[in-house]
């Protein structure tokens, strides 16, 4: 037992250091390289907040001699939740995976007051706000000029985030309305009375009733009381 004793001790002690000189990777390492890789790819860099649910603190990772590489099943990052894998391909390999939540940030259009069904829409009726967009469908407006004299599509209640769904094209032509049909080409134009069959937006095709043939005819809409045909 004298001669034992002793050997035993030393072994602890050698299995002590050995275990005292093994370095860990730190998770804030791990951490920092998603943020790298996320900054790098996110699709709408200029306002957003990151994070990244912690590691288990037992988690013990060999310390990696070769920069950490961060990657991900996908070129663009997108606001929402994902997972973001960091390797070590050091001599000891080994690779795991970090969850993040992304949140972007955007200046959005929201109405300050209720809008009836069909009512043009001015500045007056909505301002711009600081949102989270992250769960939102990527149709809201961000600029005055894109909601600006359109129409509510629908009855909208104050603080709804304008959006293409809710917004529609002025009708400039009603169904019942007497237009002028200009047909025109590079030789001659011709006007003839016509008569709307449907309501039409600027641009839009829609039916049209020539009065002299009273045949229907597909017309442009380009103005109140005037289509287009070639």
């Amino acid at each position: 037992m004298k001669k034992i004793l002793p050997i035993m001790v030393m072994s602890i002690i050698i299995c002590t250091l050995a275990h005292a000189e093994q370095r860990f990777q730190s998770h804030e390492s791990i951490y920092q390289s998603v943020k790298n890789t996320i900054a790098k790819k996110i699709n709408k860099p200029t306002d957003y907040s990151l994070s990244i649910v912690p590691l288990d603190s037992q988690l013990l990772l060999p310390e990696c001699t070769k920069p950490l590489e961060a990657f991900t099943t996908t070129d663009l990052v997108k606001a929402g939740r994902m997972s973001i894998g960091v390797r070590c391909n050091a001599e000891r390999k080994w690779a795991i995976y970090a969850s993040a939540m992304v949140s972007v940030y955007e200046k959005i259009l929201i109405l300050s007051q209720p809008v009836q069904r069909g009512e043009i829409i001015t500045s007056a009726m909505f301002f711009s706000e600081r949102r989270d967009v992250s769960r939102l469908r990527e149709d809201y407006f961000t600029q005055a000029g894109q909601v600006e004299n359109k129409q509510a599509a629908r009855p909208l209640a104050t603080g709804t985030i304008l959006s293409l769904r809710n917004v529609s094209e002025p009708l400039v032509v009603k169904k019942g309305d007497k237009v002028v049909i200009r047909s025109a080409n590079t030789a001659f134009s011709i006007t003839m009375g016509g008569l709307a069959m449907m309501d039409g937006f600027k641009g839009q095709r829609i039916r049209v009733k020539n009065e002299n043939s009273g045949r229907i005819i597909n017309a442009t809409v380009v103005e109140p009381g005037l289509v287009s045909v070639k």
